[in-house]
């Protein structure tokens, strides 16, 4: 069995451009128009993970993924989050 999941950078520092999403509302309309297109998952970065990248507080992280979550959840849609943080992880 195939998953496939949709990738949705909440940083500015992301290395893939088109993954990127800065705003709640856009990050919302884009993880819709990836499940309505065929992801099985949203997979949700709230913080870049490459050697360069800055880095976010557990803090930043949950109030970038919390809109997102809270659009999602009540569409029972299926969400993965990419984050080496307890507090985010515990979060979400």
């Amino acid at each position: 069995m195939v998953t496939v999941f949709g990738i949705l950078n909440l940083t500015e520092d992301s290395f893939f451009d088109e993954s990127r999403r800065l705003d709640p509302a856009g990050a919302v309309t884009a993880a819709i128009e990836m499940l309505r297109v065929g992801s099985d998952v949203v997979d949700v970065g709230p913080a870049a993970s490459h050697p360069d990248a800055r880095p976010v507080s557990p803090a930043d992280e949950i109030r970038r993924i919390a809109p997102l979550l809270d659009a999602l959840s009540d569409q029972m849609h299926r969400v993965s989050i990419d984050s080496f943080q307890p507090e985010t992880q515990r979060y979400a």
